[in-house]
């Protein structure tokens, strides 16, 4: 699978505004675009949010690049800076449940953001010391990674937040043993909050992997 995540910066007293407009402008016209497979939108803050697309492939997103410039011009007076975009393959993941087609059910997202040192360290990081924090959790719905040049985003959706806070507290010691300054430069970000939207055209079954 191939990831778009956007990190739009939209004007507090638009916030209302911006998630109409996923909702009722963005969702229903990406709807049965070819090689989309999903659309989630979540607010992250008060004037923050991320909106992610799973496609197919890095074709089928290409392909789309007019009708996704055409809904970010529209939604430009609502923000307050241009938004921050990040593409790639999926290079880690697992659905820890299977959510159908047109199902959709509460969910808290997690999404990290840093600069990787060395890609292949951060990618050995996740597998041998995050998945097993992620294999013993509760109300895990699925995980995953991308990275676009030296730039490592990862995700988590969980059940509810007080899930997801359980396993930070374990994830943060992974990283805290490890040295976080061996596997990025600078520290990372964390983005959080509830998933306002969500629609998909497949079904995700437990135990798939996107990459």
């Amino acid at each position: 699978m191939y990831f778009r995540i956007t990190i739009p910066a939209f004007q507090e007293e638009k916030k209302d505004e911006a998630i109409s407009y996923v909702k009722e402008k963005v969702m229903p016209e990406f709807s049965g675009t070819p090689g989309l497979l999903s659309l989630t939108a979540a607010i992250t803050g008060d004037t923050s949010g991320v909106n992610m697309a799973a496609w197919e492939n890095k074709e089928a997103s290409e392909a789309a690049a007019e009708k996704i410039q055409s809904a970010l011009a529209e939604a430009a007076p609502l923000m307050s800076a241009p938004p921050v975009i990040y593409e790639g393959e999926a290079v880690f993941g697992k659905m820890y449940q299977t959510i159908a087609v047109g199902e959709t059910k509460p969910s808290y997202m997690r999404i990290v953001v840093g600069v990787a040192e060395d890609t292949d360290a951060v990618l050995n990081f996740l597998k041998e010391k995050v998945e097993p924090i992620y294999e013993e959790s509760d109300g895990l719905q699925l995980t995953g990674a991308i990275f676009d040049g030296n730039s490592a985003i990862s995700w988590n959706f969980w059940d509810s937040q007080e899930d997801m806070d359980k396993a930070v507290e374990k994830l943060q010691t992974a990283l805290d043993s490890e040295s976080e300054s061996d596997l990025f430069d600078g520290s990372t970000i964390a983005y959080m909050g509830p998933v306002y939207a969500f629609t998909s055209s497949i079904d995700f079954n437990e135990g798939e992997s996107p990459n």
